[in-house]
Formats: C-alpha cells, sequence, structure tokens
C-alpha cells in the first residue's frame, strides 16, 4: 500500500550556474491532481510525527476521536459524542462504519490498541498528548471510557493529536498515502469508503521546492495550486484574488531577564516599551503582520480583548531614562528577524542604551533562556493546541522551563495550578484571562505582533485557511 521511494536528481552544471530536471519525477500533472508547494520536506510520515510541518501532511491519512475545525474549535471525528462522566473520566461513543484503509472494520478494540502504541512509541512528542490518560475501557464495540490521573481540561484538544490505526501505519482518513520520496514529495490517493465527505480532488501532491525562486515562478506559470509560505514582496505582485492571508497562533515578543539589575527598575522596563512605534513594526513586515497588545494572539483560548494597547512614547522614554545609569544591554535574537532586531537596537541605541546584539539560531536561543543567560530576547510562541496554558507555564509560572530571570507572584502561581484542573470551560477562560491581566501589569516583556501567513492560491481554486497553519487536502475544492 505505501510505497518509500528514493529519488537520484540528475545535477547538469553549467557555466551560468546550477540546474536541475524535475520532469522525469512529475509528468503531466492530472485534471484531478491537487497539487501544494511547500519550502521543508515531511521529516516522517509516521502518526507520531506531530510537527507542523508533518502533521498538515499525514492529518489526511490519519484521524483521532476529535479534530479541530479551522477556527480550532473541536468537532466529531472518529467518535461523534462524547461528555464527561466524572472529574477524571470521559466516555467516547464511536462512528459505526468506519473502515480502515486497508477495508477492515474500525471499532473500539482498535482505539485501545492504538494508545497501547503510543505508550510504547518511546515518541516524546506523543507522549505529551497521552500522559494524563490513565486507562481506556472498552464498554462495547462502539464505546469506550478514557479516565485520566486528574482533571485534565485540555484532553480533548490532545486526542486530537493521538491517531488511530492499524499496522503498517493504515489510517482512516480521506486519503491514503499512494507514494513518499523523501525530500521531495508525498502523493495520496483518495480513499473511496471513506466514511465523510469524498475529496473533490482524487489525488494530491505535497512537493517540496526549497528555492523561492523557484517557488514563485512556478507559481506565476500556473503549476501550483496551492503555494504555502510565499513571500511578502511577492505577495505585493499579485493579483489580490490569487493571494491569501491569515493570522495565526503566533506572538512575537521581547522579554525581560526580571532578576538582571538593569530590568529590576520598573521605570526602565516602561522607557524600553516607550521607544518602540508599533506602526514602524507594521511597516518593516510590510504590512503583513500586526501589533499585538499580549503575549496570546486573538485566536487562542485565553486571549482577553480587555488588556490595553501600549503607546509609542518617546517623550515618556526620555523622562523615564532622565539620569538613569544605563548598563551594557546584551541583546539576542533569531537571525530570521535581522530587520526588525536591527530596529529595535538602533532605538536602544538613541535612547542612551550600550547594545550588543547577538545573532543566534532557535535551539541556542532556548538553551540560553533555559538556563537563565539572555538578558533580553526576542522570540516568538506559537499555541499549538490553541490554548493559552502553554505559554504561561512555561514563560511565566515561576519554575517553568523559560521562565528567564525567574519572575515570580505567588498570585499568578497559583492561578496557573487552578487553570490546570477546572473543567468548566468559561471559568478556566476567566482564569487564563486574569493571568493574563497580572501579566501586563507586572510588564514582563513586551509583546509586539502576529505574523500572517501568506499562501497563493491559483485561480478557480477554492480553499480557507486554518488558524494552526494546516493545509488539508480534503478542504480544497475547484
Amino acid at each position: 500500500m505505501k510505497k518509500i521511494v528514493f529519488v537520484v536528481v540528475i545535477f547538469i552544471t553549467l557555466g551560468a550556474g546550477l540546474f536541475y530536471f524535475r520532469d522525469f519525477i512529475f509528468p503531466s500533472e492530472e485534471k484531478d491532481t491537487l497539487k501544494i508547494v511547500m519550502s521543508t520536506a515531511a521529516t516522517d510520515v509516521s502518526p507520531y510525527s506531530l510537527n507542523l510541518n508533518n502533521a498538515t501532511r499525514i492529518q489526511n491519512i490519519y484521524e483521532g476521536l476529535v479534530a479541530f475545525d479551522s477556527n480550532l474549535k473541536i468537532i466529531p471525528a472518529l467518535a461523534v459524542s462524547w461528555g464527561s462522566l466524572t472529574q477524571t473520566s470521559w466516555e467516547f461513543r464511536l462512528r459505526e462504519g468506519v473502515l480502515f484503509h486497508d477495508g477492515s472494520p474500525f471499532d473500539a478494540y482498535d482505539v485501545v490498541e492504538a494508545f497501547k502504541k503510543a505508550k510504547s512509541s518511546g515518541n516524546v512528542q506523543i507522549a505529551a498528548y497521552i500522559n494524563s490518560i490513565q486507562d481506556i475501557t472498552v464498554m462495547d464495540d462502539n464505546r469506550v471510557i478514557i479516565t485520566t490521573h486528574s482533571p485534565d481540561p485540555l484532553l480533548l484538544s490532545k486526542l486530537t493529536k493521538v491517531f488511530i490505526f492499524r499496522e503498517d501505519n493504515i489510517g482512516t482518513g480521506p486519503y491514503e498515502l499512494d507514494e513518499w520520496v523523501p525530500g521531495d514529495h508525498l502523493s495520496l490517493k483518495a480513499f473511496p469508503a471513506y466514511w465523510g465527505q469524498i475529496p473533490e480532488f482524487q489525488k494530491a501532491r505535497y512537493v517540496v521546492v526549497t528555492n523561492r525562486t523557484e517557488r514563485n515562478k512556478m507559481f506565476e506559470d500556473g503549476d501550483i495550486d496551492i503555494l504555502v509560505g510565499l513571500g511578502a514582496e511577492q505577495a505585493l505582485k499579485l493579483p489580490p484574488a490569487q493571494v491569501i492571508s491569515q493570522y495565526g497562533l503566533e506572538v512575537n515578543f521581547l522579554m525581560f531577564k526580571m532578576d538582571d539589575p538593569l530590568f529590576k527598575d520598573r521605570t526602565i522596563r516602561e522607557a524600553v516599551r516607550s521607544l518602540i512605534d508599533p506602526e514602524r513594526i507594521e511597516i518593516i513586515g510590510n504590512h503583513f503582520v500586526r501589533r499585538n497588545n499580549q503575549f496570546i494572539a486573538p485566536g487562542v483560548f485565553g486571549y482577553n480583548q480587555n488588556i490595553p494597547a501600549y503607546s509609542y512614547d518617546p517623550e515618556k522614554e526620555a523622562r523615564d531614562l532622565f539620569g538613569k545609569r544605563l548598563e551594557r544591554l546584551s541583546f539576542d535574537y533569531l537571525s530570521t528577524y535581522q530587520t526588525l532586531s536591527e530596529y529595535l537596537v538602533s532605538q536602544l541605541r538613541q535612547a542612551g542604551f550600550s547594545v550588543k546584539a547577538n545573532a543566534v539560531e532557535p535551539n541556542d536561543l532556548l538553551t540560553k533562556i533555559g538556563r537563565n543567560e539572555s538578558q533580553f530576547f526576542l522570540i516568538g510562541w506559537r499555541a499549538e493546541d490553541g490554548d493559552a496554558g502553554g505559554f504561561f507555564e512555561s514563560f511565566v509560572y515561576s519554575l517553568g522551563p523559560l521562565n528567564n530571570g525567574r519572575y515570580k507572584n505567588p498570585e499568578v502561581d497559583a492561578l496557573i495550578f487552578e487553570s490546570r484542573a477546572e473543567m468548566d470551560p468559561q471559568k478556566r477562560l476567566a482564569l487564563l484571562q486574569e493571568i493574563g491581566d497580572k501579566v501586563d501589569e507586572d510588564l514582563i516583556g513586551i509583546p509586539l505582533f502576529e505574523t500572517s501567513r501568506l499562501y497563493g492560491l491559483k485561480q478557480g481554486i477554492k480553499w480557507k485557511p486554518r488558524l494552526d497553519g494546516q493545509v488539508l487536502a480534503a478542504e480544497v475544492n475547484k
């Protein structure tokens, strides 16, 4: 059923540069084949490869008990209904008539078996989604009880990432795996016995093209149905009807080392915030970014619309810094933020700071943050599960792994603990929003902006982007 094909790409060196042929890999495309081009290849197609890059491909093949819709609302998948029996037990009624891609029927025992495989897989990613589960009990062929060690308000969100599959990675999704050429493309074919709506495209192909110029040329020539990761400069050149943008789950922000002598002084932190012009940041981002006044994106559960926006106020900055001794400031940022970082460094230096700017790789920056070694840094956080709790537990909780500077507020810690166990969604939302309020009051950092994901869309293709950034072939129409 599944073919893993390794292709030798023929390179021909000419005086002007390096060229390569793709035609022997991709013959003339069929009209019923959806072609999605991305810049990054899948590293794995197993049901445990859960990063965004892999998930956007494998979620065509595998399904969980529940799923996220395009706005991150929980919807039925292999379970048609569910409910909590107690604080730690949930009943799921399963969809009848579902077949795996090998033709075998799906039932409750497949759910139990899939969780057993996940627990014994040793996969760190999947462990994060199942570690709260204590037991799964089969009540009958179409009903299971899931018991958790303690109340888990995020159980349903976690279950969207726990896929049910048979041996040989056979799923129940709208597409089945046809061919995977590592580093090049993934081909899918529609599953004719799918329980839901059959996809409009009989075949789908996720193609990897690492060179931006080549991707843009292919799109201009009409060789691509959906181009993922369209560049801002290219987007400005295309007709508006061919460009789709969608803000997602990520907020980019500056964070202070709160136990640093310089930033223990709140007026210094306020001054730094006052010298940042949000409108200038939007210009740097070609207006494909928008300011955000908090660490949580609007589409994430826990967003607080009542947190006020800060203002660009050079006069206040000057007043706050008057007579202050400005010690050397070390600023860490990712190289992908180069232009933005140059603006921030310029503003800091004009205000009188002696700035040492450090462009670092993502893993190195995370290591510095985890070791409490970064005085001032620029980073982004993506709420993969659409929930604010992960950010608060990582950056705000006093023992959080990314709490650089060991910010500590006992009231905030207590609210975080309470939110971990609160099963009532509205009460939990209020807790998360209160945490956001207190974090804003304590000024532990400066939220800057959200980035818009840009897509190129071929004329005649109908598709709505998702908050989570996934491009699922079954959601694309002609």
